[in-house]
């Protein structure tokens, strides 16, 4: 699951297994990864829905 700027009762109410809830960050794309009973910080890409397919379309190219 990942959660970004949320409040603490939204963390409460989707992740209740995580005993300390992380300090949000204002940054773009800053989000956190919850794992078990552990949330990570995880950096995320902000694409438009326009910048995505472009993206998803180039990476299919290159794979093959």
């Amino acid at each position: 699951m990942l959660l970004g700027r949320v409040t603490t009762r939204t963390w409460s109410q989707a992740a209740p297994q995580v005993a300390t809830v992380p300090k949000g960050s204002t940054h773009p794309g800053r989000f956190h990864t919850v794992q078990r009973s552990t949330a990570h910080p995880t950096q995320v890409l902000l694409m438009s829905e326009t910048e995505a397919a472009a993206w998803a379309a180039a990476t299919k190219t290159k794979a093959g």
